[in-house]
C-alpha cells in the first residue's frame, strides 16, 4: 500500500508544477495592468516605473515565475496589490466560508443523490424514478450561476423564506442564522453534483441489480436489506470515484455563486481581485483551489486502493 501511496504523490509532483505554470502564465496573457490601479492621474512616467519595481513587474517573465514559485513554496503569497494585506491571511480566511459551503453543498447532493438513485434503481416506475430522471436533467444542463438566480427569485424575492445574500444577517450570528443563508447557496453549488450523482448512482445500481449474484441472492430469499448492503458494496468504488471528482467541482464551481449570493469565499475573493487586477490573490485563490482539487484526487485514488485491493498493483 505504502508504495503505491508514493507512487501517487510523485505524480502530483509535475502536476502541480503544471499547475503553477498555467496560474502565472494566464495572468501575463489577460488584459488591464494592476499598476493602473495604483496610479493617481497626474503620475509620471518615472512614478510608473518606480511601482513597477517595487511590485517585480520590470523583472523577464521566467525570473518573476521563479521568484513567485520560491516564495509560494515557503508558503508566502504576497500582499494584496489593492488591499495592502497579506494574502495568506485573506485566503485563509475566504477558504473556510468556501469550505463551509462547499461542505453543505456535499450534504444536499449525496445524500438525496443516494436516495433518490437507489429507489429509482428498485422502482424505475415510481413518481420518485421520474422525479429522479428530472432532476438528473435539470442539474447537468442549469449553469450553477442561473440556478442561483432562480433560487433568489422564487424563495427569497416571493416567498421571503430565505436570505438571498451574505453568510449572515446584519446585527444577527448564530448557528441557525448561517444555515439559513447556507441553504440557496448550498442547493445551487450542488445542483450539477446531484444531477450526475443521481444518474450514476441509478445505472450503477440497475446493472448490479441484473448481476447472477444479486439474483442468485434474491432467490435464496436473502433479505431486502442484505441485498442492499451487498448492492453498495459493489458500487462504493464506482461512487466513491465520481463523488471525488464532484467534491473538487462544488470548490471551484461556488466561484459564481458565491457572487451571486455575496457568499464571502475565495470564489467572491477571486472575482473581486479580477476586477481590480490584483494579481496575488488570483494566483494564490487559483493555485489553492487546484491544488485542493488534486489533493482530493489523491485520497479518493487512495480509499479506492483500500476498496479494491486491485487497483494497487495496476
Amino acid at each position: 500500500m505504502i508504495p503505491f501511496i508514493l507512487k501517487r504523490c510523485l505524480f502530483m509532483i509535475p502536476t502541480l508544477l503544471g499547475v503553477t505554470i498555467i496560474v502565472f502564465l494566464m495572468l501575463q496573457i489577460v488584459p488591464g495592468d494592476p499598476v493602473n490601479s495604483l496610479l493617481s492621474p497626474d503620475a509620471t512616467e518615472a512614478d510608473r516605473k518606480r511601482i513597477e519595481h517595487e511590485l517585480g513587474f520590470d523583472k523577464p517573465v521566467a525570473v518573476q515565475y521563479v521568484d513567485w514559485l520560491g516564495r509560494t513554496l515557503e508558503g508566502d503569497f504576497g500582499r494584496s496589490i489593492i488591499k495592502q494585506l497579506d494574502v495568506n491571511s485573506l485566503l485563509f480566511d475566504a477558504m473556510k466560508n468556501t469550505i463551509v459551503l462547499a461542505f453543505g453543498a456535499a450534504l444536499f447532493s449525496f445524500l438525496l443523490s443516494l436516495v433518490i438513485g437507489i429507489y429509482s434503481a428498485y422502482y424505475p416506475k415510481s413518481w420518485i424514478a421520474v422525479f429522479g430522471n428530472m432532476i438528473g436533467l435539470t442539474g447537468v444542463s442549469i449553469p450553477n450561476f442561473w440556478a442561483g438566480l432562480i433560487l433568489i427569485g422564487i424563495f427569497s424575492v416571493e416567498l421571503g423564506w430565505f436570505p438571498s445574500a451574505g453568510m449572515k444577517s446584519v446585527g444577527g450570528g448564530g448557528v441557525f442564522d448561517t444555515i439559513s443563508h447556507l441553504i440557496l447557496p448550498a442547493i445551487a453549488v450542488g445542483m450539477t453534483t446531484l444531477g450526475v450523482m443521481t444518474r450514476m448512482i441509478r445505472s450503477s445500481v440497475v446493472d448490479l441489480l441484473q448481476k447472477d449474484f444479486i439474483i442468485t441472492l434474491q432467490a435464496k430469499g436473502t433479505s431486502s436489506f442484505t441485498v442492499l448492503l451487498h448492492v453498495l458494496k459493489n458500487c462504493t468504488p464506482t461512487i466513491l470515484t465520481v463523488a471525488g471528482l464532484q467534491v473538487g467541482y462544488l470548490i471551484g464551481g461556488s466561484v459564481l455563486v458565491e457572487t451571486v449570493f455575496a457568499w464571502p469565499g475565495v470564489g467572491q475573493l477571486i472575482y473581486q481581485a479580477i476586477s481590480q487586477r490584483d494579481f496575488p490573490i488570483i494566483q494564490a485563490g487559483v493555485l489553492v483551489i487546484s491544488i485542493m482539487f488534486v489533493l482530493i484526487n489523491l485520497i479518493v485514488d487512495i480509499l479506492h486502493a483500500v476498496i479494491d485491493p486491485r487497483i494497487r498493483h495496476a
